[in-house]
């Protein structure tokens, strides 16, 4: 019998404490961890994007001063990740998740902007 294989190349998931983990959950909150943050320069406040084409969200690094900038806040029980409020944002693009979602893929690209991919 012949079999039609296709080899899986990518390999097993790294922990998320290894590698960029960003998720957004049903109350809107978009939780950044360390690595997440370490990336966008581990910032005081982002701007969020987002490209209603393709659905995906950007973020980029954002001086609290500035009116579009969400302040990130510590998220209870863990040091080195944060959170921000996204709800206005995710009302605006009606993004309603069900559950938390984990963007596997996220990553910043040249520009500086942290990708997360809705599909």
């Amino acid at each position: 019998m012949n079999m039609d294989w296709e080899e899986f190349e990518e390999g097993p998931n790294r922990p998320t404490k290894d590698r960029i983990h960003v998720t957004i959950n049903e109350r809107r909150k978009i939780y950044f961890n360390r690595h997440a943050l370490e990336a966008l320069g581990n910032p005081d406040g982002v701007t969020l994007m987002f490209d209603r084409r393709r659905s995906v969200i950007g973020i980029k690094p954002s001086p609290l001063n500035r009116e579009s900038s969400f302040p990130l806040w510590v998220k209870e029980n863990d040091r080195l990740g944060k959170m921000i409020s996204a709800n206005a944002f995710c009302s605006r693009y009606h993004i309603n998740p069900k559950g938390t979602i984990a963007f596997p893929t996220a990553r910043v690209d040249s520009e500086g902007v942290l990708i997360l991919d809705l599909n």
